[in-house]
């Protein structure tokens, strides 16, 4: 399952930073923030109900918080670094 969440996350930003969408240009910023908030959604709660040292719903859902924070940030940087690349 992890490898499965793993290329999940890969086939997103491969998504997010492919030339055709780069070629568009007039991509608006939300439309961005969307993609990347949706793929730190469905990763992260499959990743914390999947988890099964915790026990809890309550720590599960903790786990979902941590897990979609974490991945959103981590995908804005990327989108950073690719923004400043190609400035």
């Amino acid at each position: 399952m992890q490898k499965f969440i793993l290329s999940l996350w890969f086939m997103g930003v491969f998504l997010l930073i492919s030339p055709p969408v780069f070629a568009a240009g007039q991509t608006p910023w939300k439309t961005y923030l969307f993609v990347v908030m949706t793929i730190s959604l469905v990763v992260s709660s499959v990743a914390s109900f999947r988890n099964q040292k915790a026990e809890s719903t309550l720590a599960k859902l903790l786990l979902a918080g941590l897990y979609f924070w974490i991945l959103t940030f981590a995908q804005l940087m990327v989108l950073a670094l690719i923004y400043y690349l190609n400035k």
